[in-house]
């Protein structure tokens, strides 16, 4: 067996796997596998067997005041070949890898955490969602210009450690994926056609300028330090952490 970065020729292979497990349309996902600003082949791993590749993973640079991550994304195994213990290979492989280049932690999103937590993976926090307390009486804000945002956010971020530094990748994804933010209070809400996963500046307010039955979506531990005024909330996914017990402060907006 051999676990290692994809090559070009391997990149059509890895993205079927990928949408066959996750029940992708590839004619879609194609699209945008290879444009999207943080494709990169050495982030694409994968394990084969005899030459076949049976088990992919993503990995994503992450940087905090304390120092580099790596975020795992797209965890997939071949249904034929599930139940082997090749997730597990792939994944200690490209965490030892990624160890001798000086990342520090790994952190992922899992629906069932048990597979990870059997490699060292440990939980430290939840993805919740509910609705948000509407103000009725102050309407979403204009939008707000690309260089304030990433100034206001810049400047959040540099108040704790455990808050994600964006590269200047990260915001060309953020760009990509066209946010759009509208002033609010001292800062910004990110929408996302009703779903707000971003929020800098808004203090303590019991309801926000959003639109009618808008959404959040975000870290329960940073939902709760953000005082994010919820009607309902529902746990979803676990973020699990491999290296440091560090809960990490950011928004949904830079999931990996």
């Amino acid at each position: 067996m051999e676990a290692r970065p994809i090559r070009l020729d391997e990149a059509e292979t890895f993205l079927r796997l990928l949408c066959d497990v996750f029940d992708l349309d590839y004619g879609r996902a194609h699209g945008v596998f290879m444009t999207e600003p943080f494709f990169d082949l050495e982030r694409k791993w994968a394990l084969f067997d005899g030459g076949q590749m049976r088990s992919v993973l993503t990995l994503t640079p992450l940087e905090f005041g304390w120092g580099t991550a790596v975020g795992i994304s797209g965890v997939a195994t071949h249904p034929r070949f599930r139940g082997l213990g090749l997730a597990g290979r792939l994944l200690n492989a490209s965490l030892a890898a990624a160890a001798t280049h000086g990342v520090e932690a790994a952190y992922l999103f899992a629906d069932d955490p048990r597979l990870y937590v059997r490699h060292g993976f440990v939980e430290v926090d939840r993805k919740v969602r509910g609705l948000i307390e509407v103000d009725k009486d102050t309407p979403p804000g204009p939008p707000m210009e690309f260089e304030h945002v990433q100034a206001l956010y810049t400047a959040w971020a540099s108040e704790h450690p455990d808050r994600l530094r964006r590269s200047e990748r990260h915001w060309q994804l953020w760009k990509w994926h066209m946010r759009s933010c509208e002033s609010a209070g001292e800062g910004y809400v990110c929408h996302e056609a009703g779903l707000v996963r971003e929020a800098v500046g808004l203090g303590h307010l019991s309801a926000w300028p959003v639109v009618s039955e808008a959404q959040w979506m975000g870290l329960s531990t940073l939902t709760d330090a953000l005082a994010v005024p919820l009607r309902s909330r529902v746990a979803e996914s676990f973020l699990l952490a491999w290296g440091t017990q560090r809960v990490p402060q950011m928004f949904l907006t830079d999931q990996f």
